[in-house]
C-alpha cells in the first residue's frame, strides 16, 4: 500500500469519528470510546507502517552513511597527518638547504672579496708603475724641450748680442771666412 492510499484510508476512518464526536453517539454500531480506540490503533498502525518503517530505514541508512563518512574522515585525517609530517620534513630539509646555501654564499662572497682585494692591489701596482713611467717620459720630454728652448734662446741672445756689437768690418771678415771655408770644403770633395 502506498503512502497516499494509507493517508486516504486514515482520512476515511477518521472522518466519521470526527463527525460523530460532535453528535456524541456510536459509529457503525460501535460505541464512541471503542471506536476512538480502534481509530487510534489504526492510525498508529498506519503511521508505523507507512511512516515509521521508511523513517527507520532512512535513519538506518543515514547511520550507515554517517559511519562510512566517519571512517572516511578518519582516513582523511590520518592522510592529512601523514601529509603534514611530510610537509614538516620537507620544510626542515628546505630550511637546512637554505642554511647551507647561505653559508656557501658567504664563503664564496668572502673568497670573492679576497680575490677583488688582491686584484685591486695588483691593478693599483700596475697603475702606479704606469704613472711613474708616464712621469719619467714627460720629464724627459720636458728636459728635451727645455734644452731646445734654452739653445734657441741662447742662439737668439747671441745673435742679438752679435748684431749689436758686430761692425760692418767684422761682418765682411766673417763673410770672407765663410766663403773661404766653403771653397776649401768643395775642393776637398
Amino acid at each position: 500500500m502506498s503512502p497516499r492510499t494509507a493517508a486516504l484510508a486514515a482520512t476515511v476512518l477518521a472522518a466519521p469519528s470526527v463527525a460523530s464526536a460532535a453528535e456524541g453517539g456510536a459509529h457503525l454500531g460501535i460505541p464512541d470510546p471503542i471506536w476512538m480506540t480502534l481509530n487510534l490503533v489504526a492510525f498508529i498502525y498506519f503511521l508505523y507502517r507507512f511512516v515509521g518503517r521508511p523513517l527507520g530505514a532512512f535513519l538506518q541508512t543515514r547511520r550507515a552513511d554517517i559511519g562510512r563518512e566517519l571512517v572516511e574522515a578518519q582516513d582523511k585525517l590520518r592522510e592529512a597527518e601523514e601529509l603534514r609530517a611530510q610537509v614538516v620534513e620537507r620544510l626542515e630539509a628546505v630550511e637546512k638547504e637554505v642554511a647551507e646555501i647561505r653559508e656557501r654564499a658567504e664563503r664564496e662572497g668572502r673568497a670573492e672579496a679576497e680575490r677583488i682585494v688582491v686584484s685591486a692591489a695588483d691593478e693599483a701596482e700596475r697603475f702606479v708603475t704606469r704613472v711613474q713611467d708616464e712621469i719619467e717620459r714627460r720629464a724627459a720630454e720636458t728636459r728635451q724641450r727645455l734644452a731646445a728652448e734654452a739653445a734657441e734662446l741662447t742662439a737668439t741672445i747671441a745673435r742679438d748680442l752679435l748684431e749689436r756689437q758686430l761692425t760692418d768690418a767684422d761682418r765682411a771678415r766673417l763673410l770672407d771666412r765663410s766663403v773661404e771655408a766653403l771653397t776649401t770644403f768643395r775642393a776637398e770633395d
